[in-house]
C-alpha cells in the first residue's frame, strides 16, 4: 500500500512529469503542424492569382472544365498535393480537378476567402475541403473578374487527397520520433532527479518521525496514548501529527501532575512545619520550666515534665521516621523484598504490641482466620508496617469498651485482610481524602479522642506500601457498623 510520504510524492511526481511530457509532445506536434501550414500557405498564397492571370477560366464560350483540367495537369506537375476548384461568387463549386468526381460538399464558406483576399487574416487560414463534409484545410484563392464584375473564385486546396495519404503513411516521421525520444529522455531525467530530491528531503523527516516515535514510547510512556491502528496506513506527516497529539496530551497530564505535586509539596511543608512545631514547642516548654523552676519543683513534678518531654521526643522521632519512609516510597528507592510467609502469624505477632493499649481502654481485639496457614508473597517488614498503622489507627478511633476485628480470608485473587473497628465512622465526603498526607477527617461525634501521638502519615504510608505490592486498599464506613479497611495480597 502507498503509506509513506516518499512513495506518495514519487507517484505524484511521476504523474506530473508524465502528464507534462505527454502534453509537451502533443503541443509540439500541433505546433509543428501549425508551423508547416502557415509556411505552406504563405509560400503558396499567390498561386491562385498567377493561374487566374494566365488562364481565362470564365469567359464567353471558353470551356471552363477543359481549362481547369489543363490547369490541374500543370499544377500536379508543380505541386502534386494541390486540388483546384472553380467557385461561383456565392461559393458554389462549378467545376474542379478531382479525378474521381466525388465531392461531399457543393459549397465553400466565403468568410475565410474574404479574410484571405483582404490580407488581414491570421495565418494559417482554413476553409472547407469539398471532398469532405466538415474537414477544413489551408488554401489559396483568387478572384476571377471580367472588368469590374466578379465572376467567381479560383479556390486551391493546398493539402489534397495525396497529401492526406502521405501524411498518414509518415505519421511517425524522423522528426516526430526524434522529438518523442528527446521528450522521453527529458521526462526520465526529470523523474530521476525529482525522485532523488524527494528522497533527500524526505529522509530527515522519516528519521525525525522514527526518533519521535521511539522517544514518545520509551521516554514519555505514551504507548497507551497512541493506538497502533492510528499509526498504520499513514505517511510520516500524519504519524508525526499523531505522535505530537499524544505527546501533547502526555505533557499536559504531566504538567497538571507537577502543579498538583507542587501544591501537595507546599501543603506538606506547611503541615510538617506545624506538626514539627508542636512537639518541639512542648519539649522546649517543659525543659525551660525545669531550668527556671528546678529548685521549686518537687521530684514528682520534675519527673512528670521529663516524661512529657520524652513523649514529645518520641512523637517527633516517629514523625521524622514516617516522613523519611514515605519519601523513600514515593521516590521508588524502597522496593519490596518478596518472600512467602503466613499472614495470620504476622497479624498475631503485630497485635501483641498493642495488648497494653487495648487492655487500658478495654477494647476487644478479635482475629478471624479460618485457615491459619494462609501464605502470601510480599515484603514481611512492609506488611508488618501496614498492619501496625492500621491497628494503631483503629485503636485511636475506637471508643473505650469498643471492639476491633481483624478478618483473614482466601479469595480467587489472593488473601484478603480486613481491619474493622466499631464506634466512630468517616463522613462520606472524607473517604476519598483520608489517604492524603496530614488529612484530618471530620469524624462523627461518636468517635473517641484521637491519639495525640499520631503523625497523620500512617494511612498515606499504608497506601504507598500496598501500591508497590500491586494492591489497592479499600475503605468503607457507616454510622451503624463503624469503619473497615481491606486489601488483598497475592498468594
Amino acid at each position: 500500500m502507498i503509506t509513506t510520504l516518499n512513495r506518495k510524492l514519487s507517484l505524484a511526481l511521476l504523474a506530473i512529469v508524465s502528464s507534462v511530457g505527454l502534453a509537451a509532445l502533443i503541443i509540439g506536434q500541433l505546433g509543428m503542424k501549425l508551423y508547416y501550414e502557415e509556411l505552406t500557405q504563405k509560400l503558396n498564397s499567390s498561386i491562385a492569382m498567377y493561374v487566374t492571370d494566365e488562364y481565362e477560366l470564365i469567359k464567353g464560350d471558353v470551356d471552363s472544365n477543359e481549362a481547369i483540367q489543363q490547369l490541374a495537369r500543370q499544377a500536379m506537375i508543380i505541386n502534386p498535393a494541390v486540388e483546384v476548384y472553380l467557385l461561383s461568387p456565392q461559393g458554389r463549386v462549378m467545376t474542379h480537378s478531382v479525378h474521381d468526381q466525388t465531392l461531399k460538399r457543393q459549397t465553400v464558406d466565403l468568410t475565410p476567402i474574404r479574410e484571405f483576399l483582404s490580407g488581414k487574416g491570421n495565418f494559417p487560414l482554413r476553409n472547407y475541403d469539398p471532398r469532405h463534409d466538415n474537414l477544413k484545410k489551408i488554401f489559396s484563392v483568387s478572384e476571377i473578374r471580367e472588368g469590374s464584375e466578379l465572376k467567381g473564385y479560383l479556390y486551391v486546396v493546398l493539402g489534397g487527397k495525396l497529401y492526406d495519404n502521405l501524411s498518414s503513411q509518415i505519421a511517425w516521421s524522423h522528426i516526430s520520433i526524434q522529438t518523442a525520444c528527446a521528450l522521453a529522455i527529458s521526462v526520465i531525467s526529470c523523474l530521476l532527479v525529482g525522485l532523488l530530491i524527494v528522497r533527500i528531503l524526505i529522509h530527515p523527516l522519516s528519521r525525525l518521525c522514527h526518533d519521535m516515535n521511539n522517544f514518545a514510547r520509551s521516554e514519555l510512556g505514551t504507548k497507551e496514548l497512541m493506538p497502533e491502528q492510528s499509526c498504520k496506513n499513514t505517511d510520516e506527516v500524519s504519524r508525526l501529527a499523531v505522535i505530537y497529539q499524544a505527546m501533547s496530551r502526555k505533557i499536559s497530564d504531566q504538567l497538571a501532575q507537577l502543579r498538583t505535586n507542587d501544591r501537595l509539596r507546599r501543603e506538606l511543608v506547611s503541615n510538617v512545619s506545624h506538626d514539627l512545631r508542636t512537639p518541639l514547642a512542648t519539649i522546649q516548654g517543659y525543659i525551660e520550666t525545669l531550668i527556671v523552676k528546678q529548685n521549686s519543683l518537687s521530684r514528682e513534678q520534675r519527673l512528670d515534665y521529663l516524661y512529657s518531654a520524652e513523649n514529645g521526643c518520641h512523637r517527633l522521632s516517629r514523625l521524622i521516621c514516617d516522613l523519611f519512609e514515605l519519601s523513600k516510597l514515593d521516590s521508588g528507592s524502597k522496593q519490596p523484598e518478596l518472600e512467602h510467609f503466613s499472614l495470620a502469624e504476622l497479624v498475631h505477632d503485630t497485635s501483641q504490641g498493642f495488648r497494653l493499649a487495648l487492655e487500658t481502654r478495654n477494647i476487644a481485639l478479635k482475629i478471624e482466620c479460618p485457615q491459619s496457614h494462609a501464605l502470601v508473597l510480599a515484603d514481611i517488614g512492609m506488611i508488618q508496617r501496614v498492619l501496625d498503622n492500621l491497628l494503631r489507627n483503629a485503636i485511636s478511633h475506637t471508643p473505650d469498651n469498643g471492639r476491633i476485628c481483624v478478618r483473614i480470608s482466601e479469595t480467587s485473587s489472593g488473601v484478603n485482610l480486613t481491619v474493622e473497628n466499631s464506634g466512630s465512622y468517616i463522613a462520606e465526603q472524607d473517604l476519598p481524602h483520608i489517604f492524603n498526607r496530614f488529612y484530618q477527617s471530620s469524624l462523627s461525634a461518636e468517635k473517641a479522642d484521637s491519639n495525640p501521638g499520631g503523625t497523620g502519615l500512617g494511612l498515606a504510608i499504608v497506601k504507598r506500601i500496598l501500591e508497590v505490592h500491586g494492591s489497592v486498599i479499600e475503605v468503607r464506613s457507616s454510622q451503624r457498623s463503624g469503619t473497615a479497611f481491606a486489601f488483598t495480597l497475592p498468594v
